[in-house]
């Protein structure tokens, strides 16, 4: 009994793993090419989770390049970011679906705003909003899903799965024991 409880211990404190979902959101143009602004990005979540949201995030990388200069969009830049339906390879279409981002830092010539999809001010648009004015794409981004499993990729803990699998195959093989 006392190796019995010792292995759901051990069990119970080692994580089993699950995969990861990314999303790359494809790169926009806005404003025309010769404005050279575009917006790239990517989010990542736990393939387990349910609630797509801010604070469900892994990872987030957006990344505005404005007339050759390179900007950065942190988690702390997001004003509003929601996520409906990305199953069907489109960001902003759903009821209350997209975002909102500010950039607002000393050291960059602008202050912006970033929006798209329903959630923003960009409506069925991807726009940045700036002192001069504004560059839309004329659209909303398209997004690649990728799942990153099991197989030696990145992962993260989904905590106690495995033990408790393992937990009620012991309390089997208990049961069995004893009544043989």
């Amino acid at each position: 009994m006392k190796s019995l409880i010792a292995a759901v211990f051990v069990l119970f404190s080692m994580p089993s793993f699950a995969g990861v979902i990314t999303y790359d959101f494809t790169r926009l143009v806005l404003g025309d090419e010769s404005d050279q602004t575009s917006l790239i990005g990517q989010i990542t979540f736990d393939e387990n989770e349910t609630q797509f949201n801010v604070d469900t995030l892994l990872s987030f990388f957006f990344q505005l390049k404005f007339d050759n200069v390179s900007y950065n969009i942190l988690k702390e830049d997001i004003a509003e970011f929601a996520v409906v339906d990305l199953n069907d390879s489109v960001f902003g279409d759903e009821s209350g679906e997209g975002f909102e981002f500010y950039i607002e830092d000393s050291s960059v010539p602008y202050e912006f705003t970033i929006s798209s999809g329903l959630a923003g001010v960009g409506e069925t648009d991807t726009c940045v909003f700036f002192d001069g004015g504004d560059r839309c794409a004329g659209g909303l981004f398209q997004v690649v899903k990728t799942v990153e499993s099991n197989n030696g990729s990145t992962h993260v803990s989904e905590p106690a799965s495995f033990a408790t699998a393992m937990l009620v195959l012991f309390a089997f093989t208990s049961f069995r024991k004893r009544k043989q």
